[in-house]
C-alpha cells in the first residue's frame, strides 16, 4: 500500500517526464486498435468472392505487420523509458542513500511504468475506437463501393490483441528496467547530471573533403535512381551509394556549419547563439549513425505514406471515369453469329435484363499499330512493344454513335474520305497525335482517308479487367468503308437496370460460358467485377501503405524527441550556468526552441530531398500501371506529416523547459 501511494505520488510529480513516452504509448495503441478491428464490421465479412480474397488479405497482412510493429514499439518503448531512468537517476541515488532496496526500487519504478502504460492504454483504446470509425469507412467504401453497412462497433477481439502485445512490451519494459536497477552503482546515480560530451574539432579539410564527397554520392545515387529506377539488379548499389551519402552528410554538417557560422561574427555572438551551434554541433557528431537511420525512416515514411494517401484518394475518380458501362462482351467473328443470339442460344437471360445496350462490330484492315507510329521514336515498356505488332481496330460511323449514345455524349458526322481516331491510352496519345499532324492519312482499298479532326477522341469503348483507360487506338470510318474492312469480332456494351440483376446475369453467364471465357472464344466482364478488383488491390496497398507510414513517422518522431529529451538533461548544468552569468528564462526558452527546431528539422530536410526524388521513381512505375495521378494528392499526407511533427516538436519543446527549468532559472 505504502508502494502504491509513492507510485502514485512520484507519477504525479513526474507527469511531464512521461510526455513524450506517454504520447508514443497512446498514439501506438490507438493505431494497433484501430487497424485491427476493420476485419470485425459485418458487412466486410459479406464480400463477394473476388473481393473476399482480398479483404482476407488485408487482415492476414495487417495481422503479420502488426507484429512486427510490435517489436519495434518494444524498441522504441525500452528506448523512450531510459529517458526516464537517466532523468531520475539522482532521484534513484537519493533512495539507495536512505537505505533503499534495490529490488524496492525497481519495484517502484515497474509501478510508475505499469501505472502510465495503463493510463495511455485506456486513453489510446479510447482514441483508437473514434479512429476506428473513420478507418471502417473508409474500408467499406474501399471493398464494398459504399458504407451502407457500417456498423458503430467496438471490437473485443482488436481489444485483446492489443492489450495482450502491449502487456508482452509492458513485461519487457520491466525486465530491463530490473535489470539496469539491479546493476547501477550509487556514485554513478548521484553525479549523472554532471556527464557531458565535448565538441571534438575535426580537421577543416578533411571535414571539406569528406562533405564533398557526401554531396558526390547522393547526387549521383539519385543519378542512378532516375536512369535505373527499382531495377532489383541496380538497387542494391543505389541504396549502398545514397546509405554511404547520408552517414558522411550527418557526420560531417556539423564540422560544416561550424566553419560556416564562426565566419559570420555577427550572427556567432548574437545573445546566445555561440552555446546553441555548438551544442548543436556536438550532439550532430555524437549521434551522426542515429541521424543517418532517422533520415532513412523519414524518407520511407514520406513515399509509404504519401503513396498510401494519394491511392485512396485517387480511387474512386479513377474507378467512376473508367466504368461507364455496366457489362461488355467480346468474340471474334463467327458465322455472323451476334452476341445477343448466342446468348439466347445457350440460355442466358442477357436481352431482356438489359435496360439499354449498343452492339457492333470491329473491323480489321491488316494494319497494325507499329505501321502507324512507323518513322517515330517508340519509348515504350516490353508489355507495350507487344501492342505495336496487333492489328489497329476499325468502326463504323454508325456503329461509334451508338457507343456515344450509351455514354450520352454528342454524336459524330463523317464526310466522305474522312475519319477520326478515338484512344484513352495515355502512353500512345502522343504517337498517335504526332501521325494525325504529320502523316494524316490512311488507305482502305482503294480508298484514301484523311482527318476530319486532328484531336483525339478520349471515349470509352469497352471495358476490361483493369480500370486504365486503355484504348490504345481506334480509328472511325465513314459506314460505307465496312464492305471494304475484314470483320474481327463483335462487341456489346450494356447497362443493367440494377447492381442485384447485374450480378444475377454474371452468374448465369459464368456457369455458361467458363470454358468458352477460358479458351478465349469469347470474353466478358461487368462493372462490379471491376471495381471488386480495383479496390481490392487499391484498399490492401493503401491500408498498408498508410499504416507501415504512420507508424514509421511515430518511430521517428519519438526518437528525435527522446535523444533531445535525454540530451537536455545531459546539459541542464549548463543551462544553469548561462542563467547564473545573466542569461534571463525568455532568452534560453528561445535557446531550447532553437536548438530542438534545429534537431527536428536536420533529418526531415535531406529525407524531404530524397523522397521527392524517390516518390517522382515510384510514380513512374505505379502512374502507367495504376493509371492515377498520385502527383495531385500528396498534400493531404504531407499535412497529417506536419501535423504528427507540429505535435511531437510543441510536446518536446514543453517537456525540455521542464527538464532545465524546475523553477530555479530568473
Amino acid at each position: 500500500m505504502m508502494n502504491f501511494k509513492l507510485i502514485y505520488k512520484n507519477v504525479r510529480r513526474s507527469i511531464k517526464d512521461y510526455v513524450i513516452y506517454f504520447l508514443t504509448l497512446a498514439l501506438g495503441v490507438s493505431l494497433f486498435y484501430a487497424f485491427n478491428s476493420v476485419s470485425s464490421q459485418p458487412a466486410l465479412n459479406d464480400l463477394n468472392y473476388s473481393m473476399e480474397v482480398f479483404g482476407d488479405a488485408l487482415v492476414l497482412y495487417i495481422g503479420l505487420l502488426t507484429k512486427f510493429i510490435a517489436i519495434i514499439f518494444a524498441f522504441l518503448i525500452i528506448y523512450a523509458n531510459q529517458f526516464i531512468m537517466k532523468r531520475r537517476k539522482k532521484e534513484m541515488g537519493v533512495y539507495m542513500t536512505l537505505g533503499m532496496s534495490k529490488w524496492r526500487i525497481s519495484s517502484i519504478f515497474v509501478g510508475e511504468t505499469f501505472l502510465v502504460g495503463l493510463f495511455a492504454l485506456i486513453i489510446g483504446l479510447w482514441l483508437g475506437f473514434l479512429m476506428s470509425q473513420v478507418i471502417s469507412i473508409l474500408a467499406l467504401k474501399m471493398f464494398v463501393g459504399n458504407a451502407v453497412g457500417y456498423k458503430l462497433l467496438l471490437s473485443i477481439e482488436a481489444i485483446k490483441e492489443t492489450i495482450l502485445s502491449f502487456s508482452i512490451i509492458f513485461i519487457i519494459v520491466a525486465l530491463f528496467n530490473t535489470r539496469n536497477i539491479m546493476n547501477i552503482k550509487l556514485i554513478d546515480l548521484l553525479i549523472a547530471n554532471r556527464k557531458n560530451q565535448e565538441l571534438k574539432v575535426h580537421n577543416k579539410w578533411v571535414t571539406g573533403i569528406l562533405f564533398l564527397l557526401a554531396i558526390i554520392s547522393i547526387f549521383f545515387g539519385v543519378l542512378l535512381l532516375f536512369k535505373y529506377g527499382l531495377d532489383k539488379d541496380c538497387l542494391t548499389g543505389i541504396v549502398s551509394l545514397l546509405g554511404v551519402g547520408i552517414v558522411l552528410f550527418y557526420y560531417t554538417i556539423s564540422g560544416v556549419m561550424i566553419l560556416l557560422v564562426k565566419k559570420n561574427k555577427k550572427l556567432y555572438f548574437r545573445e546566445l547563439n555561440s552555446f546553441l551551434f555548438r551544442q548543436f554541433g556536438s550532439k550532430m557528431q555524437i549521434n551522426f549513425l542515429v541521424m543517418s537511420i532517422l533520415c532513412a525512416l523519414l524518407t520511407a515514411s514520406l513515399v509509404v505514406l504519401g503513396t498510401g494517401f494519394s491511392v485512396t484518394s485517387s480511387m474512386n475518380k479513377q474507378v467512376t471515369s473508367a466504368t461507364p458501362f455496366d457489362l461488355t462482351i467480346a468474340q471474334p467473328y463467327d458465322d455472323n453469329i451476334g452476341i445477343l443470339e448466342r446468348a439466347e442460344q445457350d440460355g442466358i437471360p442477357l436481352k431482356e435484363n438489359l435496360n439499354d445496350y449498343a452492339e457492333i462490330m470491329l473491323y480489321n484492315t491488316g494494319l497494325t499499330y507499329g505501321d502507324l507510329f512507323k518513322g517515330q521514336q517508340i519509348e515504350l515498356s516490353d508489355l507495350e512493344q507487344e501492342i505495336l505488332m496487333s492489328q489497329v481496330t476499325f468502326i463504323t460511323e454508325t456503329d461509334y454513335n451508338q457507343q456515344l449514345e450509351l455514354l450520352g455524349e454528342r454524336q459524330i458526322q463523317l464526310e466522305e474520305n474522312n475519319y477520326i481516331i478515338n484512344a484513352s491510352y495515355e502512353r500512345f496519345i502522343k504517337y498517335i497525335q504526332y501521325f494525325l499532324n504529320n502523316v494524316g492519312k490512311v488507305s482502305i482499298g482503294d480508298n484514301e482517308l484523311i482527318p476530319a479532326d486532328k484531336n483525339v477522341f478520349d471515349n470509352i469503348i469497352y471495358l476490361t479487367n483493369s480500370t486504365m483507360a486503355n484504348d490504345v487506338g481506334t480509328i472511325v470510318v465513314p459506314d460505307e468503308m465496312g464492305s471494304l474492312m475484314n470483320s474481327d469480332s463483335f462487341l456489346l456494351n450494356g447497362i443493367f437496370s440494377s447492381q442485384e440483376i447485374e450480378g444475377k446475369v454474371y452468374k448465369v453467364m459464368n456457369n455458361k460460358w467458363i470454358e468458352k471465357s477460358l479458351d478465349g472464344s469469347i470474353y466478358y466482364v461487368t462493372k462490379s467485377v471491376i471495381q471488386d478488383t480495383y479496390f481490392g488491390v487499391f484498399g490492401v496497398v493503401a491500408f498498408i501503405c498508410s499504416y507501415l507510414g504512420i507508424i514509421l513517422m511515430i518511430v521517428t518522431l519519438s526518437i528525435l524527441a527522446l535523444q533531445q529529451l535525454t540530451e537536455t538533461q545531459d546539459n541542464k548544468e549548463r543551462y544553469m550556468t548561462l542563467s547564473k552569468i545573466g542569461a534571463d528564462k525568455k532568452m534560453i526558452n528561445r535557446l531550447l526552441y532553437r536548438q530542438i527546431g534545429f534537431y527536428f528539422i536536420s533529418p526531415l530536410i535531406l529525407a524531404s530531398i530524397l523522397s521527392i526524388f524517390t516518390t517522382k521513381v515510384v510514380l513512374e512505375k505505379l502512374e502507367p500501371f495504376f493509371e492515377i495521378s498520385i502527383k495531385q494528392n500528396m498534400f493531404v499526407s504531407f499535412g497529417i506529416i506536419l501535423l504528427l511533427y507540429a505535435i511531437y516538436f510543441i510536446a518536446t519543446y514543453q517537456s525540455a523547459k521542464q527538464v532545465i527549468v524546475d523553477g530555479r532559472l530568473k
